[in-house]
């Protein structure tokens, strides 16, 4: 028996070894998940979080403050916003991701002796964000109000030493929109329902025509009068179906079951769900068409769909990421999705937010589609040409 076991041992190592496919996935794409993953966290915390400021008092006192969070790489001042309206449009619109609002007895309260706040407003639907605001927010008011406050009373006339004792910290407070109660459910549970529904329609899309081939069933469509264009629609169309209800069966659960609030608009979710599984299905039949087998198809969706769970933003923030990443993500047809479909939900952005990511998915559904045409037509001609010759032969 060990002899018999050896034998086979070495009989599949001779045929791992000469697959260089097998050897490929066994060993290359491990190797490559892992340095993405790597990649993809290498700068290990959100920085640059785009940030707007509305500073009332428009002192030397607030511009130092503004100045802090300037200097500090964890904030990006990228707009300055002359009205909470505005401020709000620049939130909604996720042109940034913070507001630090100013009030206008900052300055006045400080030279007073009194404590002051500062506000600081948070897009709550990705609390990877909310989180890194939180601590690091505070570290800087605190930072700026222990100097702030020491030179305010040495100027008094206390030695340093007892200024720094008697310090009264600028306050802050947080104001969370869309998620205000921090609850993780709500940031999750959407993501993963986005992944998961991916999951099975890039898998069971990627073998649609592998299965006919297998089966014979494919020149028998052809002589039936079936056109290339009919199949490929026919068999994405099927799977569209079946998914858009899958998709919106499992949005009812987290609303109805989960409590995840869904603000949003009906037509934004649908036009969205849409294209993306236009999207995605048609790669998957695209896949199935120019794969030789049932099993290197799978394996080609499997290299789409893992690095869609890593770099589409559902783990960790694309702003975040290092550019080789967000160049990843920006391929991945589950960035536009997975992200929008939390938005939606959670913050009822407008169609300005949303259409960017619709049009992308739409232009890269009328790329796809022609090419699987293509293929199949291509593929189609080979296989009645080959049946013509078995005839005459």
């Amino acid at each position: 028996m060990l002899t018999n076991t050896l034998k086979i041992i070495k009989r599949e190592f001779a045929y791992i070894l000469s697959n260089k496919r097998l050897m490929l996935i066994l060993i290359g794409v491990p190797l490559l998940y892992i340095t993405l993953f790597g990649i993809m966290y290498s700068h290990h915390i959100v920085k640059n979080i785009p940030t707007a400021v509305l500073d009332y008092s428009n002192t030397g006192l607030s511009r130092a403050l503004v100045q802090s969070f300037k200097d500090s790489e964890k904030f990006a001042v990228v707009a300055t916003a002359n009205s909470e309206a505005e401020l709000r449009r620049l939130i909604e619109d996720k042109k940034v991701k913070v507001g630090l609002v100013i009030p206008h007895d900052f300055a006045k309260n400080i030279k007073r002796g009194k404590s002051t706040k500062a506000m600081i407003i948070v897009n709550g639907t990705n609390m990877l964000y909310s989180n890194a605001v939180l601590s690091n927010a505070n570290e800087i008011i605190q930072t700026v109000s222990v100097g702030v406050s020491a030179k305010l009373l040495q100027g008094k006339g206390l030695l340093p030493e007892k200024a720094m004792q008697t310090t009264l910290p600028v306050e802050f407070s947080i104001r969370i929109w869309y998620n205000p109660t921090f609850n993780y459910l709500n940031f999750l549970l959407l993501g993963l329902a986005a992944t998961a529904i991916q999951q099975v329609a890039l898998m069971y899309s990627a073998i649609a025509f592998t299965r006919e081939r297998d089966t014979g069933a494919l020149p028998e469509l052809l002589q039936e009068g079936y056109s290339p264009a009919s199949l490929v629609l026919g068999k994405v169309l099927a799977y569209f179906i079946i998914n858009m209800v899958t998709v919106n069966t499992l949005i009812a659960e987290c609303y109805w079951l989960f409590k995840i609030p869904f603000r949003g608009d009906i037509l934004q979710l649908i036009s969205i769900e849409a294209v993306f599984f236009l999207c995605i299905l048609i790669l998957g039949v695209f896949l199935s068409i120019v794969c030789r087998s049932e099993l290197e198809a799978t394996q080609y969706a499997m290299l789409v769909a893992i690095p869609s769970f890593l770099f589409s933003g559902f783990t960790w923030p694309v702003e975040a990421m290092p550019p080789l990443a967000q160049g990843i993500s920006a391929v991945l047809p589950l960035t536009y999705f997975c992200n929008t479909l939390r938005d939606i939900a959670l913050a009822a952005p407008n169609w300005q937010v949303v259409l960017p990511n619709i049009a992308v998915l739409g232009a890269a559904s009328l790329v796809l589609l022609p090419l699987s045409i293509l293929a199949l037509k291509w593929q189609c001609s080979r296989l009645l040409n080959a049946g013509q010759q078995q005839v005459k032969a």
